[in-house]
């Protein structure tokens, strides 16, 4: 890490999570190919970073100069997202096309969450998802947005549907297909393309990412829904209410999906609070969870057995579903 001496103050964290990337996207994406790796601040005359081949630049204002917090936790994420580009964006180099970016920006932040979690815990990546899904809420528009795999940068609200909503998207196809198949078929992904001469876009991560599923079919009703259209669920909770129930109590609500999409969302009724300031699991912390199915436009009724006296409902609670306006899918009780 290459820094000037009077801006010390976030350079261990800089230093490992610099580290950390390296060893954990070469094992999960592709061994580093390259001898070196650096990171260079540079003065604040802009704000943002670039991730070359073997050198980071970073500006001082988004990295050297923060205050970080286990909520904003800007020096890991902007790290993070940078190392990325080592794999997604120089070792493997996307077609100029059509969610050609997606592989780079997006798989770029898909990484992030990755290591946020495995350095940070489930609460930090919990707390990076929803920023970018908030993000993503705020900036979209609604009457440009175009499917993934056509979205190509020349459209108003294409940033945040590059960066934020396709990371989420692919975040909720490693949940559906599992961990272990969605990193084997990663690894083929940039095996296969990573020398060229064929520059690949979005479709042919999918291609080559569908023989690793373990049911084709749910696989092929996530991409045509997640990638070859555009649909974001809204879920809202009506009626909420809790009572006794012999020796333990029920929470009982009315789910729907105001927004679009056909998903499947877990809803948890909880008490106490589930982290502490420190990112620690609360001592109090108990709940009870349900899954429910639900198209777009449906409502369902949600009932919740509980051996404790539920506190709220809450839809999605490991933020794994991307949704519009997540605070209106909590009920207090």
């Amino acid at each position: 890490v290459y820094y000037f001496p009077e801006h010390p103050y976030n350079v261990p964290e800089i230093a490992r999570t610099l580290e950390a990337a390296r060893r954990h996207y070469s094992e999960w994406f592709h061994p580093f190919p390259w001898r070196e790796l650096r990171l260079s601040e540079f003065a604040g005359l802009a704000t943002y970073a670039q991730g070359f081949p073997t050198n980071i630049t970073f500006s001082e204002g988004i990295g050297f100069l923060v205050r970080d917090d286990p909520k904003t936790n800007l020096v890991m994420l902007v790290t993070a997202h940078e190392t990325a580009h080592q794999w997604w964006g120089n070792l493997l180099t996307p077609g100029d096309g059509p969610g050609g970016n997606i592989l780079s920006e997006g798989m770029a932040h898909f990484a992030t969450a990755m290591l946020i979690e495995e350095l940070g815990g489930e609460h930090r990546r919990q707390e990076f998802a929803k920023r970018i899904e908030s993000r993503y809420g705020d900036r979209r528009r609604q009457d440009a947005e175009r499917p993934l795999v056509k979205t190509d940068g020349s459209q108003p609200g294409d940033r945040t549907v590059m960066y934020d909503k396709s990371s989420l998207v692919v975040w909720m196809l490693m949940q559906e297909i599992g961990r272990e198949p969605m990193l084997a078929g990663l690894r083929e992904f940039i095996e296969r393309f990573k020398d060229g001469p064929d520059y690949p876009l979005l479709e042919d991560m999918i291609e080559t990412l569908r023989p690793h599923a373990p049911d084709p079919g749910r696989f092929d009703r996530f991409v045509d829904q997640w990638f070859f259209d555009v649909v974001v669920p809204e879920f809202r909770l009506h009626e909420a209410r809790r009572e006794p129930n012999g020796y333990a109590w029920a929470a009982t609500a009315r789910l729907e999906n105001f927004g679009s999409g056909a998903v499947e969302v877990e809803v948890a009724a909880v008490a106490g609070e589930r982290w502490d300031d420190d990112g620690e699991r609360g001592a109090d912390y108990r709940e009870a969870r349900v899954g429910i199915a639900l198209g777009a436009g449906e409502s369902r009724e949600v009932r919740i057995e509980a051996p404790f006296e539920p506190e709220r409902i809450v839809v999605d609670p490991d933020v794994e579903v991307l949704q519009l306006q997540r605070g209106a899918a909590v009920a207090e009780l």
